[in-house]
């Protein structure tokens, strides 16, 4: 089933529709290889298929989507088995470089995901439904405004979440930069979430997540690797040692040394 309209107005010289479509591909329908003179986005409802270009080949599914840039030779290709079936909308004028930009798509970066949420194929439908009852030149660019709306706010979505993963990573860096300064004193899992002014059990989530052990024992496993070179040193005895990674109590640090090495101390001290 193939559905497509060529919209001819050259009226707005900022973004002009090209053409649209809808097209459920018979098993290896392909175009190409072939250069277009305009910008194509291609979004894939469902099936699968290939996309070449820049001597790249892209296996695509439904939830993708693929920009052809003007001038660039192309070629895509229906499954076999299990084809795609796309909408597409082709676009010019002086800003399109400019809004696909802001969406993060680019001759380098042709292919992209979707979610439901983003509203892409309902936006892309509605405009390929203007053009098959009215073709409105100003509705038309109107639709085309919202669909690359969509697809600017998709991008921007992800780079916010994208920016939650990198502020977790820096809760962890802190909180180790916060241990390797005060590993000798009395530190606590409470104080270094005082000091990040987080909950401790988020902390917890957060050392789980990224370095796959607790806070709690982070710090004793930091503590232990400063008491194993401390104890090279012959000038200082356990005691001291204990004290300089944080424990008062010499047999509470002898009894975890051991419990994490497996060996003593002294013993530790007699192998060296």
């Amino acid at each position: 089933m193939l559905e497509k309209y060529y919209i001819s107005k050259k009226d707005n010289t900022d973004l002009n529709v090209y053409r649209c479509g809808f097209e459920k591909c018979s098993p290896g329908y392909f175009w190409g290889p072939g250069v277009r003179d305009h910008y194509i986005i291609h979004i894939v409802s469902s099936g699968k298929g290939i996309y070449t270009v820049n001597g790249k080949t892209y296996g695509l599914e439904a939830g993708h989507g693929f920009l052809i840039c003007p001038g660039q030779i192309v070629y895509y290709k229906a499954d076999d088995n299990n084809p795609w079936t796309y909408y597409w909308v082709g676009f010019h004028g002086l800003k399109a470089e400019q809004v696909l930009k802001k969406a993060g798509l680019s001759k380098d970066k042709l292919i992209f995901s979707m979610t439901e949420s983003d509203n892409l194929i309902p936006s892309l439908s509605d405009l390929i439904n203007e053009a098959r009852h009215n073709v409105s030149d100003l509705m038309l660019t109107g639709l085309l405004y919202r669909f690359l709306a969509y697809l600017v706010n998709r991008s921007e979505n992800k780079t916010q979440a994208g920016d939650r993963v990198i502020d977790t990573t820096r809760y962890v860096s802190k909180a180790v930069e916060y241990i390797e300064k005060n590993f000798s004193g009395e530190l606590t899992v409470q104080s270094v979430a005082d000091y990040l002014k987080i909950d401790r059990s988020y902390l917890s989530t957060l050392f789980s997540k990224h370095l796959g052990t607790t806070p709690r024992d982070f710090i004793i496993k930091y503590r232990m690797d400063k008491a194993c070179e401390l104890l090279k040193n012959p000038q200082l005895s356990v005691s001291d040692v204990a004290r300089s990674v944080g424990y008062e109590d010499p047999f509470q640090f002898s009894k975890t040394f051991k419990s994490r090495t497996g060996q003593s101390p002294l013993y530790f001290r007699k192998k060296l």
